[in-house]
């Protein structure tokens, strides 16, 4: 029976889906009577089935298992829970994907998935830690943020995911990351896959408001993306000049108009990595060193100054408060946004979601700027609040883990992760066709860079962000001054593989 609501409910995902995607096509007027529409509707849809056919045709070469109803218990963020554990279906399209995810491969194995701790990350790890230490079976999973996990590593509380059968990183479900850039001397610790959608989620980008874009004769913002010519200085030329003192007081704050609004913290730290200029890198070798201290670096931050601090056109909030919401953790961009006052502002994907759902105005989605056009790509940070996942050491039975983390990774996969990208943001929530096309470039092109995911707020992420608050440019003295501290914490993170792999 609930394998017959499951093909039912994705089903149902699916003519969702297809029906979003003709009106998203502009097909909005009344449905014609004829053969001819009849057979478009029936085309689009098909398409949209044979792209979710494609995903749903991967095996994922399981073996079959009977676990006897175990209760796997995962531990995960207080504000993060929906996206790995829902108790009943809601009406809601992401929320009931979950749902079904688990109740599937739940069915298929026989086991129970439950939550052992849903706290903040500081309270998950300290759980996490004392429980390992201590010998104690209390989780089986942990999906917490990412950069705090990273500090617990180096505790020896984890296992080394290719110690686990049956996890492939080969396959489409796991980011190519955890080969590509987490992967040090045949040693994982922390992994990324599509059960930890937060992953997904927390892509950094930029959104803009096409009414007051257009308003101020801004147009062709996507052609330029498309170009490769999203630069920083084509952003700081856009908007250097956009300002209204809408109340009158004489003061530039939270209350009046910008051409463009940011917030401290990693909105701006996330310029980093947008400009390629990573933490550490991998050579062809397979070795891993310390590379942020390029030349560029200099430059990069006095633009950056120069921006938040000189442009008139520019809301920088240096404090984390506003008059808007007092308690958000990424005041300036996004909240400017939602009412109006920022033609263009930086976030990440999960804002789309969250709190744009009110927003009436149509936005665009794009990436953060390149440094300049000899970029290649267009690259973003996934911030460090979303979710590593990692198996604890106290972990009895490594077969049963395996199964059940590939399992969870794959239907998610094949039956959360295109109703989380198709339907909530390319569909319900975002409001063009080519936001759809970016939005599959953002993901392509997320940053998992080692340097920041085993920064443990030791190493040099959060620098850039820092001195920007301070209006400093001086990077070359800063650098000189805590180079030491950082190098240290990295070695240490170094040897910490290099013993897990010699045995």
């Amino acid at each position: 029976m609930l394998k017959t609501k499951i093909i039912s409910a994705f089903l149902a995902a699916l003519m969702l889906i297809s029906a979003a995607l003709i009106s998203a096509c502009g097909k909005t007027e009344t449905a014609p009577t004829s053969d001819t529409g009849a057979t478009e509707a029936e085309t689009t849809a098909a398409e949209t089935l044979s792209e979710l056919d494609i995903r749903a045709a991967v095996p994922d070469e399981l073996p079959e298992a009977d676990f006897g109803g175990y209760n796997y218990r995962i531990v995960c963020e207080n504000d993060q829970d929906w996206y790995y554990y829902n108790e009943e279906q809601t009406g809601d399209v992401i929320n009931d994907a979950v749902f079904l995810r688990n109740a599937s491969v739940g069915e298929r194995f026989n086991f129970e998935l439950t939550i052992a701790n849903c706290s903040d990350y500081g309270a998950n790890g300290g759980f996490m830690q004392k429980a390992v230490l201590a010998g104690d079976d209390a989780f089986d999973l942990c999906c917490s943020h990412i950069v705090n996990v990273s500090t617990l590593v180096i505790k020896d509380i984890f296992m080394n995911w290719y110690d686990i059968p049956h996890i492939n990183f080969e396959k489409p479900w796991w980011a190519r990351s955890n080969i590509e850039d987490l992967t040090y001397n045949g040693v994982a610790i922390l992994g990324i896959g599509d059960y930890a959608l937060s992953a997904i989620g927390r892509t950094y980008c930029m959104f803009f408001n096409r009414r007051l874009a257009e308003s101020y004769g801004i147009e062709g913002i996507y052609d330029t993306v498309m170009d490769g010519k999203w630069t920083i200085d084509r952003l700081s030329e856009l908007t250097q000049d956009i300002y209204q003192d809408l109340n009158s007081d004489e003061k530039r704050d939270v209350e009046d108009f910008y051409g463009f609004a940011t917030g401290v913290a990693s909105n701006v730290g996330a310029y980093l990595w947008a400009f390629e200029n990573p933490i550490c890198k991998k050579d062809s070798d397979g070795n891993i060193a310390v590379v942020m201290a390029t030349p560029k670096m200099s430059a990069m931050l006095e633009k950056l100054n120069k921006i938040m601090w000189e442009n008139q056109g520019t809301y920088y909030n240096k404090n984390h408060t506003s008059k808007i919401d007092a308690a958000a953790a990424h005041v300036g961009g996004r909240d400017l946004f939602i009412y109006g006052r920022a033609i263009f502002a930086n976030g990440y994907i999960d804002q789309a979601i969250d709190f744009f759902r009110e927003v009436e105005d149509d936005y665009g989605i794009i990436p953060y700027p390149k440094w300049d056009e000899n970029q290649a790509d267009y690259r973003s940070l996934v911030d460090g609040n979303h979710a590593a996942l990692a198996i604890p050491k106290t972990t009895a039975d490594l077969e049963r883990a395996g199964i059940i983390m590939e399992a969870l990774n794959a239907e998610g996969y094949k039956s959360v992760v295109p109703v989380y990208i198709e339907t909530a943001l390319k569909v319900k929530y975002a409001r063009d066709n080519e936001s759809v096309q970016v939005l599959d470039m953002l993901i392509a092109n997320r940053y998992f860079d080692f340097g920041y995911v085993y920064d443990g707020w030791a190493g040099g992420s959060f620098w850039l962000e820092g001195l920007v608050q301070g209006n400093k440019n001086d990077w070359e003295s800063h650098y000189a001054k805590n180079e030491k501290k950082m190098l240290a914490h990295y070695t240490k993170v170094f040897e910490y593989f290099e013993e897990v792999a010699a045995g």
